[in-house]
């Protein structure tokens, strides 16, 4: 269906030039789900702009994109515009951005049906219906008249799915679709794929950075670098028993909820002005050789389908490491000047994990160490128009004290970002207290409030485009009016400890990587010694190998003993890395708490089953001994259990009675049957 051969796209423009994507070939055919793997600026996207004709202006390219016998790089705009649609579809990675916010999902996706199928409208309105429900939309005729502002997250980007299925396509582009998704959702976003394939025999197009995602649905995976193909294959070969240097760092640094190490990467991708003509990964690469550094190594077709450009394959196992380099397949002892970001880290310094050496005695809480207090804290968003509410947080209690990383896992929706909130004093609780340092956060001054910092999810966003980065960094310091040579001195501490060069100090943000933004935020948030440092999704916004860098950084400070450490993800692998007890919340509620290991390998409710469950794992399949039968934006949280609408042991006794925390073992699990759920799960399994 797709058959890309030896596509190169250069980019110009005035003063510049950028060589996007040198030489790439490979293919799609019917039925079969392959995934485009590789960094932030390795061409992905421009990839699939290729496909359906849309490159940027300025831009040259030659190959060939053939799709259906016809070459797209020579269609005219007629053939183009039946083309996109029919041919080919692209889902976008912002689905709300990609909906027009003034027509409502259904005229959207009807408007579809009428121009590529010529479906009258009283068709287009049952078949759209048939597709809504077809992608998993439950209610599928109230969702036709909702607007995308009233979608959560996961059904917009199922609406998102429809409308690209409506026109039919051969070929269906996913562009990061899962990005900022939690663990359920994008596992039910990944199946909508897949069955694309296997039902309705479409060719799938996956551009992802989510590795252990993609390892579970594609058939084959493409990896970029630089714009050039390094290595592709069988899914199983390339995510499994990778050979190009290059895969097997990017494999290294995808944290496992199993609680496996995370290796960061050191280096950056380059941004070539021409096609190269050497290995673009040599600068990087612990194996590069001479050859390396002056030729650009051919794609060497090999067993199965399966090729590579490398001169020197890798073929010993994963986790072991060649004699002389560093993990992820990079020198040990790399200069600061190999990455823009500083030095890499030794193997044996790079552990995303607490220090669970630690002694129950340095872990305990005294009074004068507990630097955050939440107690029966319930938070009531009231409607404007004076009845009703939203019940975002419903008794939340928690304690952290110094040294001490706490992690917040649940779906979006559940009240991860409310707690945050609410821990800065950015909301007040309706109900309840919260104290930071001993003292109420209402009543603390501007001065004292700059004891707790946050960092955002968006790096670039959280900084002010005007103000340089040695403003952004000093702003807490203005704030405790700390002198202005004390300022300059603890702004440079702090951005060493980033490992960045100070001559980012008089940057503006958008000269920044998203990586650099990053770390900005962190050290803006370490310069004022905080009590406490919030990470409100540090990493969602980020590609695997910048991830690996960043998790790196907030592990060394998570183990200050100076602060405590507050971790909000609904990413569960990173939040094992390095977190010491972690909290379950669920539309509102706390239903589990205890120590990281415990929750995450003995976990007890049936929730923190299920969303460990719908992990994904590079290494193996999903375990999912519980599947949760709705969606969240269909649960009802009023009376009883929370979890009682979406939970498949339910009982009476569950829907009408409110749980609360009970000990089981070392953690705490609001759940009544729990001591019943294994053989719960194992009749189920027998039934099956």
């Amino acid at each position: 269906m797709l058959d890309i051969s030896d596509l190169s796209v250069v980019i110009r423009r005035p003063g510049r030039q950028v060589a996007a994507l040198s030489n790439v070939s490979f293919a799609v055919a019917p039925g079969e789900v392959v995934g485009l793997v590789g960094e932030s600026g390795g061409g992905k996207s421009m990839v699939a702009r290729a496909i359906v004709g849309m490159l940027p202006p300025g831009s040259r390219a030659s190959g060939r994109v053939g799709f259906d016998g016809a070459d797209v790089l020579r269609m005219d705009d007629a053939a183009l515009a039946a083309h996109r649609g029919r041919g080919a579809a692209i889902c976008f990675q912002n689905p709300r951005g990609a909906l027009s916010p003034t027509r409502t999902a259904g005229r959207q996706l009807i408007d579809r049906l009428v121009t590529h199928q010529q479906m009258g409208a009283e068709q287009a309105a049952t078949a759209a219906k048939d597709l809504f429900a077809a992608v998993g939309i439950r209610n599928p005729g109230q969702r036709l008249r909702a607007y995308p502002h009233e979608l959560s997250g996961g059904m917009a980007q199922r609406v998102m799915i429809s409308l690209a299925t409506g026109c039919a396509p051969g070929l269906l582009i996913a562009d990061e679709p899962t990005t900022g998704l939690d663990v359920t959702l994008s596992r039910e976003i990944l199946r909508q794929f897949r069955h694309a394939a296997d039902t309705d025999g479409r060719g799938v197009l996956l551009i992802s950075h989510d590795l252990a995602s993609i390892a579970e649905v594609c058939d084959r995976v493409v990896v970029l670098y630089a714009g050039t193909v390094v290595e592709s294959g069988p899914a199983a070969k390339v995510l499994r028993d990778p050979a190009h240097p290059y895969t097997r760092a990017l494999l290294r640094s995808v944290p496992d909820v199993g609680g496996g190490k995370v290796t960061a990467t050191a280096g950056g991708m380059p941004l070539l002005t021409d096609p190269p003509h050497d290995c673009p990964f040599a600068p990087r690469c612990a194996h590069a050789t001479g050859e390396c550094r002056t030729t650009r190594p051919p794609v060497k077709a090999m067993a199965d389908g399966w090729s590579l450009a490398c001169y020197h394959p890798q073929h010993d196992p994963l986790l072991c490491l060649p004699a002389g380099a560093g993990e992820g397949g990079f020198p040990a002892g790399a200069p600061e000047s190999a990455s823009p970001v500083g030095r890499a880290k030794r193997a044996d310094e790079v552990v995303l994990r607490a220090d669970e050496s630690a002694s129950p005695v340095s872990r305990a809480k005294r009074a004068d160490e507990v630097v955050l207090r939440v107690e029966d804290a319930h938070v009531v968003y009231r409607s404007r128009f004076g009845s009703g509410g939203h019940h975002a947080l419903r008794g939340v209690s928690l304690e952290l004290s110094k040294g001490e990383t706490l992690g917040v896992v649940g779906e979006s929706g559940c009240g991860k970002s409310t707690l945050a909130k609410l821990i800065m004093g950015l909301v007040e609780p309706t109900q309840g207290t919260v104290a930071v340092g001993g003292k109420d956060v209402r009543r603390l001054s501007r001065a004292e409030r700059t004891r707790a910092q946050m960092v955002f999810q968006d790096p670039i966003g959280s900084l002010s485009p005007r103000r340089t980065i040695k403003d952004s960094i000093a702003e807490p310091l203005r704030a405790a009016k700390v002198s202005t040579t004390q300022r300059a001195q603890r702004v440079e501490r702090a951005l060493d400890r980033m490992e960045l060069d100070r001559s980012i100090l008089d940057r503006l943000p958008h000269e920044l990587s998203g990586g650099q933004a990053q770390r900005i935020g962190i050290a803006r948030a370490l310069v004022g010694e905080p009590d406490l440092i919030v990470f409100d999704e540090p990493t969602s916004a980020l590609d695997v190998t910048v991830q690996a860098q960043i998790l790196d950084v907030i592990a060394d400070v998570a183990n200050d003993a100076g602060h405590g450490s507050v971790f909000i993800s609904h990413d569960l692998a990173t939040v094992r890395g390095f977190a010491d007890r972690v909290v379950v919340l669920y539309l509102g509620r706390v239903v589990e708490e205890g120590p990281v290991g415990e929750v995450f390998d003995h976990p007890r409710h049936p929730y923190t089953r299920a969303l460990l469950g719908s992990a994904p794992r590079l290494g193996g399949a999903r375990t999912a001994d519980v599947t949760l039968v709705k969606d969240l934006d269909e649960a009802d949280a009023a009376a009883g259990c929370a979890l009682a609408a979406r939970c498949p042991f339910v009982t009476d006794a569950c829907r009408s009675q409110e749980q609360t925390l009970q000990p089981y073992g070392e953690s705490r699990a609001a759940c009544w049957r729990v001591p019943e759920i294994p053989a719960l799960i194992g009749k189920s399994a027998t039934h099956d």
